[in-house]
């Protein structure tokens, strides 16, 4: 897992172990080859020469206040009209799905829905009223990350899905610290298990919260939580 900003810079640029580094200091005081250094995504990157050329008074009418811009949303494969769109923060996830996708391919129902990335969160998909923006999303238990919407109907078996998260966080964690690379792998095997996980997983997700050293391994119990709010008693016992 080299997407955490430190773990590039080491990885990336300095050709060292792609691992995330205790913060503070964050990279804009101490960074690359130990200099100042600011990472940005291409995506942001590339609204500069629209800022430059309109300035930045129209910039920020565009979204909401706090949260100005646009943002790149991915909509999956089982959307009727799958595809990038740009999108102004702040529009309803339930438009996007409604009025740029035009729902789910055959009128096949939303059952959930995965965004901003495998472990961004989940909606449910009679919950869509919410805005497109961090601080909403962030109330339903869910993240903007690269905004990639990911369709679900009634084919998907949810503890299949509740699987692949933890493979997912599995595969990904960078090692670094014990927290999530041990927490993901017992993740795994209680979402191995048919039962309902415990009061072990209890104390599992409260340690990774807590402890792990960067984002990543934060999400994972948020975006397992997320996916257990989404599915109901499907998945009891996932939501603590």
């Amino acid at each position: 897992m080299a997407g955490e900003e430190t773990a590039l810079i080491a990885r990336r640029l300095e050709g060292a172990r792609g691992v995330a580094r205790p913060r503070p200091p964050y990279p804009t005081d101490h960074g690359l080859w130990d200099a100042p250094t600011v990472v940005n995504n291409v995506e942001t990157l590339a609204a500069v020469p629209w800022i430059i050329r309109h300035g930045g008074a129209a910039h920020a009418r565009r979204g909401v206040p706090g949260e100005s811009g646009t943002k790149l949303v991915c909509l999956s494969e089982r959307f009727a009209r799958p595809g990038a769109y740009e999108i102004e923060l702040g529009t309803t996830v339930r438009e996007i799905v409604t009025r740029y996708g035009d729902g789910l391919k055959d009128g096949r129902d939303l059952v959930a829905l995965q965004i901003g990335g495998p472990l961004g969160g989940f909606l449910a998909g009679n919950a869509l009223d919410v805005p497109l923006t961090s601080r909403a999303l962030a109330d339903r238990g869910a993240a903007l990350g690269h905004a990639g919407l990911v369709a679900f109907d009634a084919d998907t078996d949810p503890r299949e899905l509740l699987r692949h998260v933890w493979e997912f966080a599995a595969d990904e964690s960078c090692g670094a610290c014990s927290p999530c690379r041990l927490g993901t792998r017992r993740g795994l095997r209680l979402a191995h298990d048919r039962g309902a996980p415990g009061e072990a997983y209890e104390r599992l997700a409260r340690l990774m919260g807590e402890a792990s050293l960067c984002a990543f391994g934060r999400r994972v119990p948020a975006a397992v939580r997320s996916l257990a709010r989404a599915y109901g008693t499907a998945l009891a016992g996932w939501d603590r």
